[in-house]
């Protein structure tokens, strides 16, 4: 028999579930960014307040939700070579990058859930009239502790999610490597 030997092919971009994943994590995210900060618009104690914190919660469960099958589908999936291939001083800080991301995207919604009902309130789904069920006990100092926690964070990671989306374009419009087609 002639011919080449069988290779296996080297994908060439995420698979589908990561990427899809990827993009409506980052939706959910810039959705739940966004309706934390209109809330901080509206009138204490009004419907639209509280319309927006609830829905601020939504999109909060959507990003911690659409982590379990994107990371299922980096657990059981080739992961596209960077190629041109990085220095190794790159690759090391995207890692810790990319690391830093999955643990802001697990420990922020958690945590969030954890200050609602230690203040005392249920998660409720907006139009499902849905709550979570309760995983603590009212307890006002913790939920005190946890949503400065909360804010820290998410004012932290303004700053990660910038850099992330910066070090993309980086990669795409000054080394010219394929990173970014890598998630198209």
């Amino acid at each position: 028999m002639t011919g080449r030997p069988f290779a296996p092919s080297v994908p060439t971009r995420y698979s589908a579930l990561v990427r899809a994943m990827h993009w409506l994590g980052f939706l959910a995210v810039v959705a739940s960014y966004t309706l934390i900060n209109l809330r901080g618009l509206a009138e204490r104690g009004s419907a639209l307040r509280s319309d927006l914190m609830q829905w601020h919660m939504l999109t909060g469960l959507i990003v911690l939700l659409l982590l379990v099958p994107r990371l299922i589908g980096r657990a059981t999936s080739a992961t596209p070579p960077v190629l041109p291939p990085p220095a190794r001083w790159s690759d090391a800080v995207a890692k810790l990058t990319h690391l830093a991301l999955y643990a802001f995207l697990l420990l922020q919604p958690l945590i969030g859930i954890l200050l609602v009902q230690y203040g005392g309130h249920d998660v409720v789904l907006p139009g499902l009239d849905l709550a979570l069920p309760r995983l603590v006990a009212e307890n006002h100092a913790l939920k005190e502790a946890l949503e400065e926690t909360h804010e820290v964070i998410g004012t932290v990671f303004y700053f990660v999610i910038g850099a992330h989306i910066l070090a993309a374009l980086w990669h795409h419009f000054l080394l010219r490597d394929n990173t970014l087609q890598r998630m198209r």
